[in-house]
């Protein structure tokens, strides 16, 4: 994170290594099941992001929520239990990632007593500015 050290640059270290993690997990449990994971895509960032702390935490916020909501909104799609076990264990390290986040960019950490949800056409509409084509 620019500009960042101490506790803030251990969070989103963190943060980092447990998004690696997920995909990490999600990678093996498809190949597991006899499926083939997606090719990572190439993302692109706004400007300044890597440059700005705020911009920097306010794009890592953008993201997290969105993959919350990605998450949660798929949950009902999830044929498979051990699919829908990572990825349930996954939303929830999700859910705290995007608190921390609020927290850190003054933000609010729970902004409703359940996690909203959005459709999966919804979240590539989302997701689409931050892909490299």
């Amino acid at each position: 994170m620019p500009a960042s050290k101490g506790r803030e640059q251990q969070i989103a270290q963190a943060i980092q290594a447990h998004e690696e993690a997920h995909v990490g997990a999600l990678s093996s449990t498809i190949e597991d099941l006899g499926g083939k994971p997606v090719e990572s895509p190439k993302f692109k960032y706004p400007s300044g992001t890597f440059e700005d702390k705020a911009k920097f935490l306010a794009t890592a916020s953008t993201f997290e929520e969105l993959g919350v909501k990605a998450y949660h909104g798929q949950v009902t799609e999830i044929k498979t239990p051990e699919l829908l076990g990572a990825a349930a264990s996954i939303a929830g390290v999700e859910s705290r990632h995007a608190a921390v986040l609020a927290m850190m960019t003054g933000g609010e950490p729970f902004p409703a007593p359940v996690e909203g949800t959005l459709p999966m056409e919804k979240v590539l509409e989302a997701a689409t500015p931050f892909i490299k084509s």
